[in-house]
């Protein structure tokens, strides 16, 4: 009969597995973190992607009033509230012929309602360019939903998705209220 004098280990212990665990949920839990910020910058890709389609649809209306953009009908200068309320369209003092003036009345106004149908929060501040008198600048502006830092939705929407394009005549950046900006040139 021979002894074994060098016993060999067979298995783990215990704390071997307690180390392999905490490392497999640091993995997993980091893993969850990559997959909630990659749905976060996916939903700030599409409201891009939305804002972009929107001003050139502005464009579109703006280049089938001529005479109501060189009136400078359809500038939208009033400071961003973030409001979510549709706006009433108006109609033509006479439904046959419409002045260029009520045209982009209307335009503005159903424009305004699809911005803040598709996009949350969604306002834009829009200029006719005075040094080239046949171009316009359109900042689309929305709010960024669930950036919430410590309870602050500024912090994070301004410092981390790449600064904030607002014109400083648009009133943003209040303590509650920091929208997202995207700016586009257009040309007739």
């Amino acid at each position: 009969m021979r002894l074994n004098l060098y016993h060999s280990q067979q298995g783990s212990s215990l704390l071997e597995v307690l180390i392999t665990m905490l490392i497999m949920s640091f993995g997993l839990l980091a893993l969850s973190g990559l997959t909630a910020s990659s749905l976060q910058y996916s939903k700030m890709a599409q409201f891009q992607t939305i804002g972009s389609q929107l001003a050139i649809e502005y464009g579109d209306r703006m280049r089938g009033n001529v005479a109501g953009f060189q009136a400078s009908n359809y500038n939208q200068i009033a400071a961003y509230t973030g409001a979510s309320s549709a706006v009433d369209v108006p109609v033509c003092g006479t439904p046959a012929k419409c002045t260029p003036a009520e045209v982009a009345s209307i335009d503005i106004a159903e424009w305004t309602n699809a911005l803040r149908r598709r996009l949350p929060g969604g306002g834009a501040y829009v200029l006719r360019d005075v040094v080239s008198p046949l171009s316009v600048d359109i900042w689309v502006m929305w709010v960024e939903p669930n950036l919430a830092v410590n309870g602050s939705s500024d912090t994070l929407s301004v410092a981390a998705t790449g600064g904030n394009q607002c014109p400083a005549a648009a009133g943003t950046g209040t303590a509650s209220l920091v929208p997202r900006c995207m700016y586009f040139r257009v040309s007739l």
